[in-house]
């Protein structure tokens, strides 16, 4: 694109950028000119300038790219909220707070601006949930919550749970011999997938998602390679493949020490308040669309022959 800026116009970005350098002010105008994105670094290490504290740990003149908005650069939440609103006024579009949660440096907010202007994958952080903070969110609780920590993105997902060994049911399986069964594995990745749902789910379909309104409808193409014991580290890796309320299905795999434990061709999950008891319609909707009964198969479709 390329336009000149009306008087006024430039007035309000002159308005906007005061007491901002002549070369941040000189960035804004070929931007809003011509649509130039290698003037985004500019612009925000020109906005960041203007309000970075004197006391900051770190200096913007000697920051890189790692540099951290808050523990380097000194900047506080309604700091942060002020140069949102700048950029928002010299760029022309809008940050929903949720886009911004994770952005933590200098660089992953020059990468985020730059994908969502161009409409590309921000490349923004995932969220970052402790065994606590996933405690407050999943309906599944100890002794039943086989998660430890977790990261969400918009459409993936990872998460990891290492067998502790005093797990209740490893006193009987196996006798002398403790191994985590193949359903509990599989119970763990449903659980990785209820938090996806749960955290990410709401804001792709406009409305809240009660934690206890999140069931099992069904597993598919699922398979168990090798048993697992205390001490080892699962690692889930589950990718959305389609989201269309009330259904959410993804397909994964679990490793431990690097080798396959475990692969899920389709894992469907069913939410929202009209399946609850009583509020479930008979439907002569097509089997991808149709939701199964709330439970998960603990012997899934084409499990390999490995004991559990």
């Amino acid at each position: 694109m390329n336009v000149t800026l009306t008087d006024k116009e430039m007035a309000d970005l002159k308005d906007g950028l005061r007491r901002c350098s002549p070369e941040t002010i000189d960035a804004a105008v070929r931007y809003r000119e011509t649509g130039d994105l290698d003037t985004i670094p500019t612009i925000v290490f020109g906005i960041l300038e203007r309000y970075q504290p004197s006391t900051a740990p770190v200096k913007l003149s000697q920051a890189d790219e790692d540099a951290r908005l808050i523990e380097d650069l000194g900047l506080d939440s309604l700091t942060l909220l002020e140069i949102v609103l700048t950029i928002e006024e010299v760029l022309k579009l809008h940050i929903e707070n949720e886009e911004l949660r994770e952005i933590r440096t200098m660089g992953s907010l020059n990468k985020f601006l730059h994908g969502k202007i161009t409409g590309a994958d921000t490349g923004a952080p995932s969220k970052v949930y402790s065994r606590e903070e996933i405690v407050l969110v999943l309906p599944q609780q100890p002794p039943f919550l086989f998660l430890d920590e977790a990261s969400l993105n918009a459409e993936t997902l990872k998460a990891s749970y290492t067998v502790k060994g005093n797990e209740f049911f490893l006193e009987g399986h196996f006798k002398d011999e403790p191994i985590f069964p193949a359903s509990i594995v599989f119970e763990a990745t449903g659980q990785a997938a209820c938090l996806w749902v749960l955290e990410k789910a709401p804001a792709q379909i406009g409305k809240e998602i009660k934690s206890n309104h999140v069931f099992f409808a069904s597993l598919d193409g699922a398979h168990f390679y090798q048993k697992t014991k205390p001490g080892d580290k699962l690692e889930f890796e589950l990718k959305l493949t389609r989201l269309r309320e009330p259904l959410a299905i993804f397909e994964g795999t679990v490793t431990s020490r690097g080798q396959r434990v475990a692969k899920i061709e389709r894992l469907v999950l069913a939410f929202g308040e009209q399946l609850l008891p009583g509020n479930i319609p008979s439907s002569e909707s097509s089997a991808s669309d149709a939701v199964a009964a709330p439970a998960l198969a603990v012997a899934p479709n084409g499990s390999d022959s490995v004991r559990s």
